[in-house]
């Protein structure tokens, strides 16, 4: 009998490391540790996250002025709460392509606010940092701090073409500046 509690008990802490391995947890390690909390947001094909230290609220897609001469990733100037805020369209800035955005999240930078325009909001998530790709290199040509194993880009907004100032955007297209 007792031979038998021992097994059972064998056998259940063995399905209990098994499960914790699948779940991406492991009890030994102690408590997962946040690298990021984000606004999960859609922009053509991809899925990002906006970190929350950089996000001041989200809006549904206001009216944009377009003014003339501007690269095709910033589509505009709108009023947000009495400021003028540029507006980028994380999708072309990405090269991803997609549909017309419904929301704008309206972010914090250097430079001031900007206004991030994004084809849907998908809520909030903590990104724990066994989450990251070890494998995600720094590409001077995108706005990413970092992407996740499930493919959510982690969008960093001093990379932002607009915050960068004067030059070239990710597509070529000359960059307009906030200032």
């Amino acid at each position: 009998m007792k031979a038998r509690q021992e097994s059972d008990a064998a056998r259940e802490e063995i399905l209990k490391r098994r499960a914790e391995r699948l779940a991406g947890t492991a009890s030994d390690d102690g408590p997962r540790r946040i690298a990021a909390r984000v606004a999960l947001v859609g922009a053509g094909a991809q899925r990002l996250g906006i970190p929350v230290e950089v996000l001041r609220e989200i809006v549904t897609i206001p009216e944009i002025t377009v003014l003339p001469g501007l690269p095709r990733w910033l589509l505009g100037i709108t009023h947000i709460r009495g400021e003028i805020v540029g507006v980028l369209d994380l999708a072309s800035i990405l090269g991803a392509g997609g549909e017309r955005a419904s929301a704008m999240a309206v972010v914090e930078g250097a430079g001031g606010q900007l206004g991030l325009a994004v084809e849907s909001v998908l809520g909030f998530r903590d990104i724990h940092e066994d989450e990251l790709s070890a494998q995600m290199k720094a590409d001077s040509h995108r706005p990413i701090q970092a992407m996740t194993k499930d493919l959510v880009a982690i969008i960093d907004v001093e990379r932002l073409p607009v915050a960068q100032g004067e030059g070239e955007s990710p597509d070529g297209a000359t960059r307009a500046t906030t200032d």
